[in-house]
């Protein structure tokens, strides 16, 4: 049994020009787009090796260089090409030439027609290359339906020389929007699935300067949330407890300074996400030349370096995570829907299991099963090298002797 595409993402924006001018171009943001959802491994023999696979969103991308007077160009895809997956995201760029093309402005109204009748299930993002031309396109007699989303001109997404990797984020955080809904609500309302909220985890004895640093770029994303304790402990409340509901409610940025395990609420912090199977990213900013051994679980975990002081590749590779958390609950949730799959005797962790994570999965199994049979503990790609696979399988079966611990691709190849 295999479960559909949970996402994928149509990128359409007018062949003319498109290469055009100065960076950047729409093309730039294009390929940009498209980048944030497949992250390009920089070293040659990784990518030869195909080790990027596993690190995927598990998101299809697709870019559409349009025409309606040009035979050699496509124009945009009909609306029938949203249900290829549960949920699709339409990003369009408008430019001067796309809103003269009526042939292109028509089938693209057709597609947001279609999109706003598919009770949010899928989506559209307009991105406008300028005011000018998002007003052009809403004067349109016939564009009705493409009046509906509110559209982003890219000169309010900061300097231009961020605005490719800002709109790429913007994607990211649209895809993340409708994958967190509930597939089982008529009116498409969201999930109890977190937001793309960010938990800042640092030691304020040497990760303080770049903890305000994220801070105030988070801040300057709109669409972005964060919880940061300066900000969000008041004078009487109950620190731990404000501190555990941030985690549960958050992505975990872990900005691993040298003094960053040393510190005891920074260990807590990342044991309430191991334990808890919250999203957990990351950031090595790490100075000494030698490190002492870690009790932390940073299996699965993917991670970041910022030796060029780049912060955006921080929110972009979180925003991706979150996608690709989001496609792996959904496509589980697909399978719980038509009930191929028993939530009862099945849970689901986001990242390989560690024996901590591991152990709070079985123990929420032992709440909820109804039978000592078919139980299950499956997790995110890659499997299991062998040793660590076999003493998983005596963790579970200590509690129930016919129970497993599987790759979510594993336990698909199982099932009728």
């Amino acid at each position: 049994m295999t479960p559909p595409d949970a996402l994928q993402v149509l990128v359409i924006a007018h062949a003319k020009g498109s290469a055009a001018g100065d960076y950047p171009r729409v093309k730039d943001y294009v390929e940009t787009i498209r980048n944030a959802f497949i992250r390009q491994e920089t070293h040659e023999l990784v990518r030869e090796l195909s080790l990027v696979d596993e690190q995927g969103t598990g998101a299809a991308v697709r870019r559409f260089y349009v025409a309606g007077d040009d035979a050699e160009k496509p124009l945009p895809p009909e609306p029938a090409e949203l249900e290829k997956a549960l949920h699709t995201l339409v990003v369009l760029l408008v430019n001067a030439a796309l809103v003269a093309d009526d042939a292109v402005v028509q089938r693209l109204e057709a597609l947001a027609a279609a999109i706003g009748q598919s009770q949010k299930r899928h989506a559209v993002l307009v991105l406008g290359t300028s005011e000018e031309a998002l007003s052009s396109l809403r004067g349109k007699p016939q564009a009705n339906a493409l009046k509906v989303p509110q559209g982003w001109s890219v000169e309010k997404l900061g300097e231009y020389a961020l605005r490719p990797a800002y709109a790429g984020m913007l994607a990211l955080h649209k895809a993340h929007q409708l994958l967190a809904r509930d597939p089982a609500s008529s009116d498409g309302s969201a999930s109890n699935a977190a937001p793309a909220r960010f938990f800042i985890s640092h030691a304020k004895l040497d990760g303080l300067p770049l903890a305000h640093s994220l801070s105030h770029l988070i801040a300057q994303l709109p669409w972005l949330g964060q919880f940061y304790d300066a900000k969000d402990i008041q004078s009487g409340d109950d620190f731990k407890e404000v501190l555990e509901r941030g985690v549960l409610g958050s992505m975990l940025l872990v900005l691993r300074t040298d003094i960053y395990d040393l510190r005891f609420w920074c260990r807590q912090e990342m044991m309430w996400a191991e334990a808890f199977d919250r999203p957990v990213l990351l950031v090595d900013a790490r100075t000494e030349l030698l490190s002492r051994a870690s009790v932390l679980g940073f299996t699965g975990i993917p991670g970041v370096r910022i030796p060029d002081g780049n912060l955006v590749r921080v929110l972009m590779e979180g925003l991706r995570e979150w996608v690709r958390i989001g496609v792996l609950h959904r496509r589980f949730a697909e399978l719980i829907a038509t009930k191929v799959v028993s939530a009862q005797e099945t849970e689901l962790l986001s990242r390989a299991p560690t024996l901590t994570s591991l152990a709070e999965a079985i123990k929420r199994l032992r709440g909820k099963a109804k039978t000592q049979d078919a139980v299950r503990v499956v997790h995110a790609e890659p499997p299991l090298e062998s040793n660590h696979q076999d003493a998983a399988q005596e963790l579970i079966r200590s509690s129930f002797p016919n129970g497993a611990v599987l790759s979510f691709k594993n336990y698909l190849a199982q099932l009728p």
